[in-house]
């Protein structure tokens, strides 16, 4: 009697086992997809919150342009400026001067103002066109951060720029042509 009772209990365990390897085997990529699936909705959370901060951002903004308060608007602001011809070229100067040292040097040729104009986005733009004479590649890249660099007095674009890239020891000349917008 004790060994019908040790096969049947021998025969409940294999089954036991049996039928646990069948549901793991079967139901491992429910599992899988399951979290995968719980993945992808925490991350589609996380971006639908980032859209709604911006789309919030976006709306108080779009309420002082439609509430002709544009002018209030710091990300306009740091982009529109009433500039004067005088105090753009002492701008230039002053850090042409202030960054003369043994390393190399970077000369003004010439700057010339073109006539300003209405863009489609309707702020007046101005083209400035920079020649500078520099030392080495150092140096104009040192002139190309101030012009682009985020925490100057003035926000200018680059459209295109090109330099002779013969890696010589002469100095050569660049020309930048800068876009700036005021009011």
């Amino acid at each position: 009697m004790a060994t019908k009772n040790d096969q049947n209990k021998l025969l409940f365990y294999f089954l036991l086992f049996v039928s646990l390897f069948i549901i793991i085997f079967f139901t491992k990529d429910y599992y899988y997809n399951l979290q995968e699936n719980n993945d992808i909705l925490t991350t589609k959370q996380s971006e639908l919150a980032e859209k709604r901060t911006t789309l919030t951002n976006l709306e108080t903004l779009n309420k002082k342009i439609i509430a002709n308060k544009w002018w209030d608007v710091e990300e306009i602001k740091k982009y529109v400026h009433e500039i004067k011809e005088d105090e753009l070229i002492d701008y230039f100067y002053a850090y042409v001067n202030n960054n003369r040292n043994w390393s190399g040097y970077i000369l003004i040729d010439s700057i010339n103002f073109e006539k300003w104009a209405k863009n489609e986005y309707w702020f007046n733009e101005w083209r400035i066109n920079l020649s500078l004479t520099v030392s080495d590649e150092t140096k104009m890249f040192e002139i190309l951060d101030f012009v682009t660099s985020p925490k100057s007095s003035y926000k200018f674009f680059i459209g295109s720029f090109t330099f002779p890239n013969d890696k010589s020891w002469a100095s050569f000349q660049v020309n930048l042509p800068l876009k700036v917008f005021y009011k």
